[in-house]
């Protein structure tokens, strides 16, 4: 190609020699191939093209001219690889310009493409995968990790992470007290819709033999790290933490385009959050804290069909607790709610990590249990019975109906239940008919004095399971 060009040149230089030599007019047209080798070739080429043809110029004008060549000559002949070096400049910074545009571009497409992904999820665990991949695409960072509060307010907990596979975990959360000893403007009391700024450091400034601040031990192989702030109008929400194997991974222009996507972040993330909060009312009982009756029902239909697919036993156990309208009507509806409350504590103590309680109305509780057959299922229940009989729960009294101060000492009571269960496949083949077998077996057991266990193989008169 370069060739190619340099023929072009030297045909430039004979075609105005041979039309009026070098004082025709026609001499500047030698200026073309300058620039068209200039701007389509590197600088250093155009250079030495601009020399070539100052070259062949001042030869030309020796001959032709009668006195050979003169000041003016000279000048002439010098102008073309000044030419050829001040369009080479010229060039050369537009095209830095260009490809800082272009960047910019694909940076302000990327963080848009980013807004629209992060717009259309509303679930918190796929908002924070793609934080997690366009933080990446734009940082190229070795370790990536959101953390965000906590319930209590003072903890940050590590909620999402990527980093290679042979790398240790991460530390899973950090006080948020420990985070402000790094001199870092983590407030949590900052105003409304204010940022704070990043926190940038290189891992190996510190000396060896100090002990390290709190942010410096989330990864140890990490050579230089950043955290910046997840805000929003209400206040902190985490803190999205990047860390490079390099002593410097990320410069001035890194950390400025890392504050941009996270404040393009924060927005869907809150809002994710706020999605969560909303589920999480959605399918809690207020009263309990337990599964309410709608989720209830998703688990039963989704372990039910797990169930018939693979052919594994299914248990459903109800449960009522004893005379619970005669409590309410004796110590009011205060005590009968705390009495729930307290009770679905001491029924989540009994359980296994993979049943699932869940207030099934009024006073009655249900417990989903995967993967469990008929002597499983009545040894749970045996063991609700047993440990609700011998818990004394706390008695909650409204004091401005009864007419008197609050006791030294709060008083206590004792409640029992009543439990039936059923299995599948063995009880019921559906859903809806495993739950009304418990139900007849808890009648079943209300029928048998209370504070009692029954199965729906205890029922005398057996109901064929359609």
């Amino acid at each position: 190609m370069r060739i190619n060009k340099l023929w072009t040149s030297l045909a430039s230089i004979a075609l105005v020699s041979v039309t009026g030599g070098v004082r025709s007019p026609l001499v500047f047209l030698l200026f073309l191939p300058i620039l068209i080798v200039t701007m389509r070739s590197r600088a250093r080429f155009g250079f030495f093209v601009g020399l070539l043809i100052a070259a062949l110029y001042l030869t030309a004008a020796y001959f032709q001219l009668p006195r050979g060549f003169g000041p003016m000559s000279a000048g002439i002949a010098l102008s073309f690889p000044a030419v050829a070096a001040f369009v080479a400049l010229l060039h050369r910074k537009f095209e830095d310009r260009y490809l800082s545009l272009s960047s910019r571009t694909r940076e302000m497409k990327t963080l848009l493409d980013m807004s629209q992904m992060m717009d259309s999820a509303f679930d918190l665990d796929m908002t924070l995968n793609l934080i997690l991949l366009n933080v990446q695409e734009i940082t190229r960072c070795q370790v990536c990790a959101v953390y965000l509060k906590g319930d209590g307010g003072d903890i940050l907990e590590l909620r999402a992470a990527s980093s290679p596979s042979d790398r240790l975990p991460l530390i899973s959360s950090i006080r948020l007290a420990d985070a402000r000893a790094d001199q870092w403007a983590l407030d949590d009391n900052a105003a409304p819709g204010a940022t704070a700024p990043a926190f940038y450091a290189p891992q190996a400034s510190r000396v060896s033999d100090e002990p390290a601040p709190p942010l410096y031990t989330l990864d140890q192989r990490v050579r230089s790290f950043a955290c910046v702030p997840l805000t929003c109008i209400e206040g902190l929400l985490g803190m999205l933490y990047v860390g490079y194997d390099l002593p410097q991974g990320l410069d001035e222009e890194g950390l400025r385009r890392l504050e941009q996507l996270v404040a393009r972040a924060s927005f869907p993330l809150q809002r994710a959050l706020l999605q969560q909060g909303f589920q999480f009312l959605a399918f809690r009982d207020a009263k309990t804290g337990l599964d309410n009756y709608r989720q209830f029902e998703q688990n039963l239909v989704s372990e039910m069909n797990r169930a018939e697919r693979y052919n594994h036993r299914l248990s459903v156990i109800l449960l009522d607790i004893d005379h619970f309208k005669n409590f309410n009507d004796t110590y009011g509806h205060p005590a009968g709610d705390a009495l729930l409350a307290q009770l679905a504590v001491v029924l989540q103590n009994c359980l296994r990590g993979a049943d699932r309680p869940a207030r099934y109305g009024g006073e009655e509780f249900v417990v989903l249990c995967p993967e469990t057959g008929k002597e499983e299922a009545r040894l749970i229940a045996e063991r609700i019975r047993k440990s609700v009989s011998e818990t004394r729960f706390t008695l909650v009294q409204d004091h401005e109906t009864k007419g008197g101060a609050a006791p030294d000492a709060q008083p206590t009571v004792h409640v029992t239940v009543s439990l039936g269960f059923a299995t599948f496949p063995q009880d019921a083949r559906s859903s809806i008919d495993i739950v009304k077998r418990a139900d007849l077996a808890l009648y079943a057991a209300k029928n048998a004095g209370r504070n009692t266990v029954r199965g729906h193989e205890d029922i005398s008169s057996r109901i064929a399971v359609g």
